[in-house]
């Protein structure tokens, strides 16, 4: 067999798989269809995969704070110390931040105090420590967390 006829042959083979064809080779369009239709789902389903990643990445990019706030003198008549630390796990800054805290003696709302901190940066920690002085005793306190 010549050269020739051997890239001829050999282009045929190409040719019919590419094409699914089937040039004289018993090659139909019907036996990749099944394993093209497979590849097609699989890269959709890589497509899906990736548009959730990069959600989720851009999720970790952005402000978001949390904090440990404790208050050492529960029970204490008149000064109230809340102390811990406020943590911006995202990389962006974090704006306006505003943690309310609240007092209560058995279960009921008495005193509210707001701190306010004006930014923090992407990935840091700021220390809390402040003292307040009110009349009446609190056996519990909580506080919730804004922030832009």
């Amino acid at each position: 067999m010549s050269f020739l006829v051997k890239k001829e042959i050999i282009l045929s083979i190409i040719i019919s798989v590419v094409l699914g064809a089937g040039i004289g080779f018993g090659v139909s369009h019907s036996t990749f269809n099944p394993q093209f239709q497979s590849l097609r789902t699989e890269a959709q389903s890589l497509e899906t995969s990736l548009e959730s990643l990069q959600t989720q990445f851009q999720s970790l990019q952005e402000a978001y704070i949390s904090a440990s706030l404790r208050d050492d003198r529960l029970g204490n008549f008149a000064s109230h110390s809340v102390q811990g630390a406020v943590i911006n796990f995202g990389n962006e800054t974090a704006s306006n931040i505003v943690i309310t805290v609240k007092w209560y003696k058995e279960g009921a709302s008495f005193h509210q105090e707001v701190i306010t901190i004006p930014s923090l940066e992407g990935r840091a920690i700021k220390e809390i420590n402040f003292t307040y002085t009110f009349v009446g005793t609190a056996n519990d306190f909580d506080y919730t967390l804004t922030w832009d």
